[in-house]
């Protein structure tokens, strides 16, 4: 009797094991982002779109694919990515995020995926040409970018240099329009797209080259290694993604 009843109550522990690993396997990864950068991050309001797509968002839902979960896709501003990524808000972040030393202080990261350029936004009449030409000139940058960084670095290698950071590229663009910046910095891919849609705007590709973008993980994740796991795998699958969405791979 003894023994069915031990056979029973281990069933009933397996079966709700095997519910509990379903439960898990449906439940969706969260995933923050801050969609104002196109290519990679952005939603097609000129079409009436609300969902975010991009470069970034197909690599998100690949990599679902491959990890066997959903994924649910959360919105910020870029600056507030990592606090919530530290207050247990999401599980990764997909958002143009270069893995730097300072933010290792507080994140952790996957391998890369991608190589990042970079570029000045300018109005078209300007003679901008290479950053060396900011002397004496607004700057505009995405708080929390390293763009912010690197801006701030070429404050003490080209001054007078005013850097003017913003929340959102939106309104970095529009204070460009209104000749209160000279000059927005940003990922190359991002800058062409903005000034393709944008009259009156020109992409400045620079020589200096921009930090690899890599997937941002709350302090001691588990899902680092499945992560840089399925990365190696998906080498294909990101040179397509590029091949839709970038003019330069």
């Amino acid at each position: 009797m003894m023994r069915f009843l031990y056979l029973c109550v281990g069933l009933m522990i397996l079966v709700s094991c095997d519910k509990a690993a379903d439960h898990d396997a449906q439940t969706p990864l969260v995933i923050i982002t801050s969609p104002d950068n196109p290519p990679f991050e952005f939603k097609d309001t000129a079409k009436g779109g609300d969902e975010v797509i991009g470069f970034d968002m197909d690599v998100a839902h690949k990599l679902s694919e491959h990890l066997g979960r959903p994924v649910k896709i959360m919105e910020a501003d870029f600056s507030a990515i990592i606090p919530s990524l530290q207050s247990g808000r999401a599980d990764m972040a997909i958002s143009t995020i270069a893995a730097t030393d300072e933010r290792r202080k507080s994140v952790d990261f996957s391998d890369p995926y991608y190589q990042q350029e970079l570029a000045l936004l300018v109005l078209e009449d300007a003679l901008l040409e290479t950053e060396k030409h900011l002397a004496g000139k607004a700057l505009g940058v995405q708080t929390g970018t390293t763009h912010e960084t690197l801006g701030y670095k070429w404050v003490k290698e080209t001054p007078p240099l005013t850097i003017i950071s913003l929340s959102k590229m939106g309104e970095l663009v529009q204070e460009l329009k209104n000749h209160r910046v000279h000059a927005v910095l940003t990922e190359g891919e991002t800058a062409r797209r903005i000034a393709s849609a944008t009259p009156g705007i020109k992409a400045v590709p620079l020589e200096v080259k921009g930090e690899e973008l890599a997937i941002v993980f709350p302090k001691g994740s588990p899902w680092v290694a499945p992560v840089n796991e399925k990365l190696k795998i998906m080498n294909k699958d990101i040179q397509n993604i590029a091949t839709k969405w970038l003019k330069t791979k």
